[in-house]
């Protein structure tokens, strides 16, 4: 049977790759001169407090060559062909190394490797409908045309007030270029082609809620939506709750992002995420 791989960025919990059969390989988080393995060494939690105490931003590296070779070989095992599902290659270099790892075994196997162009929740709903295509008995090349044909169809929107963390990581001036003009401004930031781009400026968190609503509600069709949230707080409850009246019939989750995603957006960003459904 074909196998699943992905990485941590997925935020997928142990008990739902337990079900699905998936295995995960942890990007490293590194704070300083310290390195943690995601979901190994540190959590979200852990991961949240040393976020609020440390002066210090982290960084998100992929996984070790390694790592993924041993996931690999692991798996050969019990099966020819794996399928290895990870985050956007335009936010951290996971897919390129599994590429890599993927080329130690030519000749012996069959290791597909595909860039989800998205993270956290996204990529976590691409590795779902992979893994129950998988169950089924779809082949390797029925599942990668399923998957691109609905990643396009997977939207991620977020609001954040603090844009340090975009601006570390590789996007040097993406959120400024959008306030600069507009003093007390902040960008709403959408996931378009892989990337965390500003999509629209927003002067008051009051008003991102709106604006989040509103982003759901253009939707015609979706299939599932979910609220993404860094730490907990009274607007994550408000926005579900306008949610679930406008659309009582759809699933509605409330997801907690990860490491991964938080070193983008930090501890407070607040988003939701829609599958349209193809």
């Amino acid at each position: 049977m074909l196998k699943i791989v992905t990485d941590s960025s997925s935020d997928m919990s142990p008990s739902l790759c337990a079900e699905l059969g998936v295995s995960v390989v942890p990007v490293r988080i590194t704070f300083g001169a310290k390195t943690y393995h995601d979901g190994v060494d540190i959590d979200r939690t852990t991961f949240y407090q040393h976020l609020s105490k440390s002066s210090a931003l982290p960084t998100v590296e992929p996984p070790a060559l390694e790592q993924l070779q041993d996931t690999y070989s692991r798996l050969l095992k019990g099966t020819d062909q794996i399928l290895s599902i990870h985050s956007s290659s335009r936010l951290n270099k996971t897919t390129l190394i599994a590429q890599q790892a993927a080329k130690s075994f030519l000749g012996h196997t069959r290791i597909t490797v595909v860039d989800s162009r998205l993270i956290s929740w996204g990529l976590e709903t691409v590795v779902i409908l992979a893994a129950e295509a998988a169950r089924k008995g779809s082949t390797t090349e029925e599942i990668v045309r399923l998957l691109r044909g609905l990643i396009p169809h997977i939207y991620m929107v977020f609001f954040t007030e603090n844009l340090d963390y975009l601006e570390r990581q590789s996007h040097p001036g993406r959120g400024r270029m959008i306030t600069d003009n507009l003093p007390g401004a902040r960008p709403l930031l959408i996931m378009e082609d892989g990337e965390i781009v500003p999509m629209d400026k927003i002067r008051t968190r009051g008003k991102s809620l709106d604006r989040l609503f509103e982003f759901v509600a253009e939707f015609a069709h979706f299939e599932q939506v979910a609220i993404l949230q860094g730490r907990a707080s009274d607007d994550t409850q408000l926005l579900f709750q306008r949610l679930a009246e406008a659309f009582p019939q759809k699933r509605l989750d409330v997801k907690p992002y990860g490491p991964a995603l938080a070193t983008y957006l930090g501890l407070d960003a607040l988003g939701v995420a829609v599958y349209e459904g193809i």
